[in-house]
């Protein structure tokens, strides 16, 4: 696994799981100031003043050489290919749904911006459009906390490509002066995108 390591100025080191372009990218502008007050990592709010590294930790990974190879089957017809490339498992797409929740709560940024399609369309309980930088923004500036994400139902109908989700939600928390507490209905459309599935389009309905 990698991690990224950030240095305080008070010797303190911060852990992360998210890659250290997408910290940088997040806090730096075109000419590589800081721009942003600070950041958060988890529930860890970090002054960016206080930033003396960031730094990538790769793990080593031992690759051992198999005694003997068996005998592989190359005879393989575009129709098995594509047969294989369909399968999806709706297991991967609960525990991307699982981490997608605990990146509402915590209000983790990295997690969200890797979950998120950067075209996202998303429409609210409320009917209002939603989109990915809207989102980012509403946890990055505390406009939104979460303080349970708790889901009681969910079913997965695999696609091609991904899987739409539907699931039911207990949210408690605060979005601005107002108290959140009730159960929701998120419906999500996951795709492959390159090597990441993504949610491209939700809804969200208060029950």
């Amino acid at each position: 696994m990698n991690e990224t390591i950030i240095t305080l100025s008070t010797g303190e080191q911060i852990r992360t799981e998210a890659p250290e372009h997408q910290i940088l990218e997040h806090i730096t502008n075109n000419q590589g100031m800081m721009n942003k007050a600070f950041i958060v990592i988890g529930d860890v709010h970090i002054a960016t003043a206080h930033i003396v590294k960031i730094e990538s930790i790769v793990d080593e990974i031992e690759i051992k050489r198999p005694d003997r190879f068996e005998q592989v089957d190359l005879n393989v017809t575009p129709k098995q290919i594509e047969q294989t490339e369909e399968i999806v498992s709706p297991n991967q797409f609960e525990l991307l749904e699982q981490e997608l929740r605990e990146a509402m709560q915590t209000r983790d940024i990295f997690a969200l911006d890797t979950f998120l399609h950067d075209d996202l369309v998303f429409i609210n309980h409320e009917g209002s459009y939603v989109t990915k930088e809207m989102d980012l923004e509403a946890h990055r500036t505390l406009a939104v906390r979460f303080t349970k994400v708790a889901c009681s139902d969910l079913q997965i109908k695999p696609t091609k490509d991904g899987a739409v989700t539907i699931s039911r939600i207990h949210l408690e928390g605060q979005e601005g002066d107002e108290k959140i507490s009730g159960d929701f209905i998120y419906t999500r459309v996951w795709q492959l995108i390159g090597e990441q599935y993504q949610v491209i389009t939700g809804h969200c309905t208060k029950l």
